[in-house]
């Protein structure tokens, strides 16, 4: 059997995308064995943020989240960020207190803003006390103080006496 000059071509043509997917598929396994390996390098989840080495000891410390001051877990990131120096804290009876003013600003046919904006505008002086408010709020209440406050706040009002003021607030102060 003869092969034309057409076969020949085909032929030629079918081999050649052979070898084309074969180098891709090849080329792009080490790229990804390559990613793998730096992976492993650098670490699994090394988070997001500035991350500053600590001389010798090969530990990492990790940027707390500046935008997430309701978050319960910010007290202790922000700690562990400035570290060894200490953080001025919202004592426990305080923040009960606060958070009790802020439970009974909702009311059934009308909502006390003021306590809101009082607590958040003129008590709170940093936002590591927002946090603990925060996870004092969640002691008392089991809720969090987020959803409680714009499940009667409107998103105008949300804004102007909570985020608007909690943003202004520094991330932490140190004693």
């Amino acid at each position: 059997m003869k092969i034309t000059k057409t076969g020949w071509w085909m032929i030629g043509g079918a081999t050649m995308a052979a070898v084309t997917v074969c180098v891709f598929v090849t080329l792009s396994r080490k790229r990804k064995k390559e990613k793998q390996q730096a992976q492993q390098i650098i670490g699994k989840d090394i988070g997001s943020g500035i991350q500053v080495s600590t001389g010798n000891q090969g530990t990492i410390k990790r940027e707390p989240n500046w935008d997430k001051p309701f978050d319960m877990n910010y007290l202790t990131n922000v700690q562990q960020w400035i570290a060894p120096r200490k953080i001025k804290k919202l004592d426990d009876a305080t923040a009960r207190n606060l958070a009790k003013k802020l439970k009974n600003a909702k009311g059934t046919f009308n909502d006390d803003e003021d306590a809101v904006k009082d607590v958040f505008a003129k008590r709170l002086r940093d936002k590591t006390q927002v946090a603990s408010l925060s996870k004092a709020y969640w002691q008392l209440y089991k809720q969090d103080l987020w959803k409680h406050l714009s499940s009667f706040l409107s998103a105008s009002e949300m804004k102007q006496y909570v985020h608007n003021p909690v943003r202004q607030l520094p991330n932490y102060q140190t004693q």
